[in-house]
């Protein structure tokens, strides 16, 4: 390889390797975040939540599966 493809890979590497940080934090904070409303939500409920100006439908069922969907209207 010569000096600019070594350059190039290795700023391609370094991209990779952040995106490849941000990605696991996200996915824990996901994931803490899916444990969150698991253990707060009641069980079997369906609502609709509004939160910062938008209306979200939540459902719950008896194991704890849950579902956010978004909502034009009401």
């Amino acid at each position: 390889m010569d000096a600019e493809q070594c350059v190039t890979i290795s700023l391609a590497l370094q991209r990779y390797l952040r995106a490849v940080e941000r990605f696991e934090a996200a996915s824990k904070d996901f994931n803490e975040s899916c444990q969150t409303i698991r253990q707060t939500l009641p069980r079997e409920c369906r609502f609709v939540a509004n939160i910062m100006h938008q209306h979200y439908l939540v459902t719950s069922d008896i194991e704890g599966n849950f579902e956010v969907e978004s909502v034009d209207t009401i």
